[in-house]
């Protein structure tokens, strides 16, 4: 099944407190426009100069944002500001944070280099689709700099608590790095180079099957990249670094693993009119148009609370037009019939919310073909809800959809069955900060 190993990371010569924390970064899919300016000048040593760096004028094939990544990294290596881990070990991270609801929680796992596997071999999964855009992003930054530079996140089984058990040894340590992100959660890592904390995670993880939960661009690029070094140079070794990519693993039992859900936001669309669009949603959905104002605070703040109440009982969205400026809770009906309506064969995928959305809604009503979607030529995607219901009212967008988080059983059950939810079904929080831990991807040696 999984194999995991230990590395040498590269991290960053700060390592406490604000110096630290001022140059790390979200994943460059969270990352906003207007986040993405503050941070690249906010240090001209963020992480974001090499993840996410901005075009400029005069860009071509031989400078553009990508060359510039690849430089920057190599200069900072060069000068220190990057270095080398001396030897090889497993990363412990424990993320503390406040949850919605007010309870302080805290997420634990660890980073190791995971050994890259097709899909089709059913080692590791994923839960959902992916965009052609991102891949071919990622690709050119992994190119140019040659490493992973942020983790991706995989979930397993462990019922047993041997996670616990070898976190709880490593974390007597004092932590090799600690600082608080600006989204104000608390990360703390450490070294484990022991191998009564290594052996017990990959004896572990050898008999289990990692799911995907954030970071499925970076895999499918990771893929990518490995078959194009092996075409250009055959002979590579099977152990070399370009085998396996930097992954943060957390047991799905964790008690600080918190599931968010993903909004989206429709707009181009031809002779749309909310008149119109209702009248073909009622075919299919009970409509509960809300008496409050989603333009006040308060009344955008209590159409979300009511598409909670319906979490786990009925299949809902929250939509709102920019047309009218009103919000509307979506209900699917009893009695309608979907048998036509392009859902898939998979009875748990099909049930799914966000899967009845693409399906019936933006592909059937709307006319959005699933490459269209894909491509996000008419749809684009908001993390937090208040946010994607400001972008709807301002006129940005003409209609945004929003929706409960997907449980951790349905999207394992996905999963399992070997199928993948719509593109951006799921965020997984708290989010992983980009330049913590970083690795090279050497495929002259081993990982």
């Amino acid at each position: 099944m999984a194999e995991i190993a230990p590395f040498r990371a590269v991290r960053y010569a700060a390592t406490r407190g604000r110096e630290l924390g001022r140059l790390l970064a979200p994943p460059y899919d969270l990352v906003t426009p207007a986040q993405r300016d503050e941070l690249l000048r906010r240090d001209p040593r963020n992480i974001l100069h090499v993840t996410l760096g901005e075009d400029r004028p005069g860009d071509g094939p031989g400078s553009n944002k990508y060359t510039r990544a690849g430089e920057a990294w190599r200069g900072w290596l060069a000068e220190g500001i990057l270095r080398r881990d001396p030897r090889p070990a497993l990363y412990p991270l424990e993320q503390s944070y406040v949850a919605p609801d007010g309870r302080p929680l805290k997420r634990r796992g660890f980073m190791a280099a995971v050994r890259l596997h097709e899909f089709r071999e059913g080692i590791i999964l994923p839960h959902e689709k992916t965009l052609v855009a991102p891949k071919a992003d990622r690709l050119e930054v992994i190119k140019a700099v040659r490493a992973n530079l942020s983790p991706l996140f995989g979930l397993y089984r462990d019922d047993a608590g041997i996670t616990t058990r070898a976190l709880d040894e490593a974390s007597l340590a004092e932590p090799a790095a600690e600082t608080d992100s600006d989204d104000g959660v608390h990360h703390r890592l450490w070294r484990a180079e022991d191998p009564s904390v290594i052996e017990p995670l990959q004896a572990l993880l050898a008999n289990q099957r990692i799911f995907i939960a954030d970071g499925h661009h970076r895999y499918e690029t990771a893929l990518v990249y490995r078959r194009m070094l092996e075409e250009q140079t055959p002979g590579l070794p099977a152990q070399g670094g370009h085998h396996y990519i930097l992954m943060f693993l957390c047991p799905m039992n964790d008690p600080g693993l918190f599931l968010f859900a993903t909004h989206r936001l429709v707009s181009g669309l031809q002779g749309f009119t909310v008149a119109g669009f209702l009248e073909k949603l009622s075919r299919y959905f009970r409509i509960e148009t809300l008496a409050e104002d989603a333009r006040r605070p308060v009344g955008r703040a209590w159409a979300i609370s009511k598409l909670g109440e319906h979490a786990g009982k009925s299949t809902t969205f929250l939509m709102v037009t920019a047309e009218d400026g009103r919000a509307r809770i979506v209900t699917l009906r009893d009695d309608v019939d979907l048998s036509g309506a392009g859902l898939p064969r998979n009875e748990t995928l099909a049930a799914l919310d966000v899967t009845v959305l693409h399906a019936v809604v933006l592909s059937g009503l709307l006319g959005l073909s699933p490459g269209s979607q894909e491509k996000q030529e008419n749809v684009t995607y908001a993390r937090d809800a208040g946010e994607a219901v400001n972008r709807v009212l301002s006129g940005e967008h003409q209609v945004g959809f929003l929706l409960n988080p997907t449980p951790m059983w349905q999207v394992e059950a996905v999963g399992e069955a070997g199928e993948t939810m719509p593109q951006k079904s799921t965020l997984f929080y708290p989010r992983l900060q980009s330049g913590l831990v970083m690795r090279e991807v050497d495929p002259r040696d081993r990982p």
